[in-house]
């Protein structure tokens, strides 16, 4: 029987991988950097420790990921300002879900500086018992990590969850964490990467209740 439906942020709460992808332009450009598809795709559904790992790694960057990650930040959440909006099918979606008595989560790989910002842009707090970040584990996604440490803040086990995820990192912290997992592509990506998903959809305005319940009665 499923319990708690988990949410990941950017990609299915937010609109904003563009927004992602612009700040790290924008971050590369200040160091004379192309930003290359490669790297976007390595880069999806890390922490930001990991991703700020990554880019002082394969860039060979002497700076630390501290300096990294404050940089980006700084950069995103100015954007944020002006740019971002909530993914249209969110509020009917956890308004749904919550009357049918889901305990709701949010687990994302952002900080909870990010996190707490865009929950108090769009006043999304109310509706969520558990709310998880990147800062919460040490291993980020893909990592099962913080899907195991959401479950046990709603009081459930794994596999009383179902998770809500864009990116092939997300999907597979969920499914190692042994949770059910929706797929809703980033659609720069195919949905035959998605192949490990139970559920994979076009977008976050097909799920309904009926389809979290049918997961537990599989």
């Amino acid at each position: 029987m499923i319990n708690a439906v988990i949410f990941d942020m950017d990609g299915i709460m937010i609109d904003s991988e563009p927004l992602w992808e612009k700040t790290e332009r924008i971050l590369l450009a200040r160091r004379n950097i192309d930003y290359s598809p490669d790297y976007r795709d390595k880069i999806v559904g890390l922490n930001q420790r990991d991703s700020g790992r990554l880019l002082v790694d394969t860039f060979d960057l002497e700076e630390t990921v501290e300096d990294i990650i404050n940089e980006r930040i700084s950069i995103l959440t100015s954007i944020y300002e002006k740019e971002l909006e909530l993914i249209p099918a969110l509020l009917p979606l956890l308004e749904r879900l919550g009357e049918e008595g889901y305990g709701l989560a949010v687990a994302s790989s952002s900080p909870l500086r990010v996190v707490s910002f865009v929950l108090d842009m769009f006043s999304l707090r109310g509706h969520f018992l558990a709310v998880v970040s990147g800062d919460s584990v040490a291993n980020g996604k893909p990592h099962p990590d913080i899907y195991v440490h959401t479950a046990e803040t709603l009081g459930v086990t794994p596999a009383e969850c179902v998770a809500i995820e864009d990116s092939i990192n997300g999907l597979r912290s969920a499914k190692g964490a042994g949770m059910y997992c929706i797929a809703v592509p980033d659609k720069r990506l195919t949905p035959a990467q998605f192949k490990d998903a139970d559920v994979i959809l076009g977008s976050l305005r097909e799920i309904t209740p009926e389809t979290i319940k049918s997961l537990g009665d599989n």
